[in-house]
């Protein structure tokens, strides 16, 4: 009886203790969505750039309207046979993407942010079927959509949240 309350105390009071470091939950801060929503996205002319456009435009809830930031995203994709079968065809495909973005502030154009990464995904590559084969291949373009989205949206959080939390000069 007493380990669970000593158990339910730490719990509730764990919450207490991280205020005292300086420990500030990212969306915590007030305006983050609203800095997220001003923000307008250009990507890549491609299949993969039009669902990581989609994405990120959801993910960030934009407003309609003149947007105070502007997101350009350019992709480079690469596909690579990554598996053989029994015969030597190919099982699996490997989407490589190499990633560069730039946050610039719309009326200034000053460059605020700036990234490079790779992204790979994988998809089952059917070469008995010409149909399967185009919807694995879309699915892995979507999927890699998701993944790069959400790397560039948790990095532009971090990037709001510290220039936020920066004391003002």
């Amino acid at each position: 009886m007493i380990r669970k309350a000593l158990l339910a105390f730490a719990l509730l009071g764990a919450p207490l203790s991280l205020t005292g470091c300086g420990f500030t939950p990212v969306y915590a801060q007030k305006g983050l969505p609203g800095e997220l929503a001003n923000i307008d996205v250009i990507t890549t002319d491609s299949r993969t750039g039009y669902f990581l456009r989609q994405n990120l435009v959801s993910g960030f809830n934009t407003l309609e309207g003149q947007k105070r930031y502007r997101l350009s995203v350019k992709l480079d994709e690469k596909r690579y046979d990554v598996g053989a079968g029994i015969n030597d065809i190919a099982v699996r495909t490997e989407i490589s993407t190499r990633v560069e973005y730039t946050l610039t502030e719309t009326a200034t154009r000053k460059v605020l942010t700036q990234g490079t990464f790779v992204d790979a995904t994988t998809y089952n590559a059917n070469a008995q079927s010409p149909y399967a084969g185009v919807a694995a291949q879309k699915d892995g373009q979507q999927r890699a959509a998701t993944a790069i989205g959400e790397r560039i949206r948790s990095e532009l959080v971090l990037f709001f949240h510290d220039k936020k939390a920066a004391p003002a000069s």
